[in-house]
């Protein structure tokens, strides 16, 4: 029993599990995993050959700068004023080759600085080099209209095939990790870290019984545990579930892939509940679920996918459990929350019910 209730956990949770790893492996993705790049801390660019710079996380010296090619600005509605968020830069790169630099508002000045120190040391207007700054970042494809921009600037259609080769269609994205900037990088990466812990829970919990810890503790409240263990297999065994839902000596069902035992006595009332939903004033369909509340003031509520399937349980509970309540009205739930004891006595007692229903009403009360 045990070994076929931890399967169904499996299987009741699998779409779950599936859906929680997917949604970590996109995180993931989304950020260029970049969390993974910087295990190692950036690499120095000066020690990476050309051949093996994109994709990588690096800390870059920029002591020569010798255009610029795009730039972002981000325009104040309100004011009409505009603010430059980002501008991307040509800098030397390996042997002979150049390749973009996108820096952000807080190393523009910086950047500006170097670009018009480098312009004048080589144009010979002065000997003095600019003051070089470093960034971390990664290495990312140049493409959209910033690689249009600096091929423009560059005259890349007016280079022999050999020269382009010289022009990387490459940009490195300072206080970037991976695909993004590192506050998003370890946003999203904690985003992923919290659905794995998620599937991976559920997953363990299901190979290890965890969701079957109510019929261990009951089995452990009795006088002998072995005994009640076994009592149980055999009820689980002998009987047919209705729509997951098994009755007679206990009743056993799962909900959220718990599985729940209680003893037939102790379950004083059943009935279905169906919830409209709505958008935005629309229905847009139903769900219904088996209630079942105890004597112990419990409730618990099994989802089942039809209107019919939840009439075909409480059949099933009304026959093999004759002294639950069946059905519900505002009148049963007062009496079950004021008058518990004569509640639990209403399936018998027809007396009591033409004292609380009237006659007209003595035979079946509480069938709603």
């Amino acid at each position: 029993m045990l070994q076929e209730l931890k399967m169904k956990s499996l299987k009741g949770h699998a779409a779950s599990i599936i859906i929680a790893l997917a949604l970590a492996a996109g995180l993931l993705w989304g950020t260029g995993f970049g969390a993974f790049k910087a295990i190692g801390g950036p690499k120095p660019l000066d020690s990476l050959d050309v051949s093996e710079l994109k994709g990588q996380y690096v800390e870059a010296e920029v002591y020569l700068i010798y255009d610029w090619y795009a730039y972002t600005e981000r325009t104040n509605t309100s004011t009409n004023r505009s603010t430059v968020t980002e501008k991307e830069y040509i800098i030397p790169v390996g042997d002979a080759e150049y390749m973009g630099l996108a820096v952000d508002a807080g190393y523009i000045s910086t950047a500006d600085d170097l670009l018009d120190a480098s312009y004048e040391l080589l144009t010979g207007a002065s000997q003095t080099p600019g003051e070089s700054f470093t960034v971390r970042g990664t290495i990312l494809p140049l493409s959209g209209e910033s690689l249009d921009f600096y091929h423009q600037v560059v005259g890349y259609d007016d280079w022999t095939a050999e020269e382009q080769q010289m022009f990387l269609p490459l940009v490195l994205k300072a206080d970037y990790l991976g695909s993004m900037d590192q506050s998003g990088t370890w946003l999203l990466t904690a985003g992923a870290g919290v659905a794995l812990f998620a599937a991976v829970w559920m997953l363990a919990g299901a190979l290890t019984g965890r969701y079957q810890k109510r019929i261990r503790a009951y089995c452990k409240a009795s006088e002998s545990p072995e005994a009640m263990l076994e009592q149980l297999e055999t009820f689980y065994q002998s009987t047919e579930p209705v729509n997951g839902v098994r009755t007679g000596r206990w009743m056993m069902f799962e909900t959220g892939g718990k599985t729940t035992v209680l003893d037939a006595e102790n379950v004083a009332w059943a009935y279905m509940r169906t919830v409209q939903h709505r958008t935005n004033g629309i229905p847009t369909g139903k769900t219904h679920g088996l209630v079942v509340r105890t004597r112990d003031k419990k409730m618990y509520e099994i989802s089942m996918k039809k209107q019919d399937m939840v009439y075909e349980t409480l059949d099933a509970v009304q026959r093999a459990m004759p002294h639950v309540v069946v059905g519900y009205t505002a009148r049963l739930e007062q009496i079950y929350n004021t008058r518990l004891e004569d509640f639990v006595r209403l399936p018998y007692d027809e007396a009591l019910r033409a004292e609380l229903f009237g006659t007209q009403a003595a035979a079946e009360p509480y069938d709603s």
